[in-house]
């Protein structure tokens, strides 16, 4: 994942409409991109916190993180 990349992806987690495209990307990707989407994001979680829409990511984010653990408990 590029600069780029992220910084569309910045710009869509802060948007009305955008933000349910990146939930949805979160949703359907695979384990590998989940991972790398993830640790981009983490970085912005308390900015997007100030956001109305950011804060929908950062539930997701949130609630993704809690169910990997979880998950990764179970395979263990």
């Amino acid at each position: 994942m590029n600069d780029d990349t992220m910084c569309n992806m910045q710009a869509m987690m802060k948007d009305p409409f955008g933000n349910y495209v990146v939930q949805k990307v979160l949703e359907t990707c695979d384990d590998q991109s989940l991972e790398l989407i993830l640790s981009r994001i983490k970085v912005h979680l308390n900015a997007l916190k100030r956001y109305t829409y950011g804060k929908h990511i950062v539930s997701r984010v949130e609630k993704l993180i809690t169910t990997g653990e979880r998950r990764i408990g179970l395979l263990a």
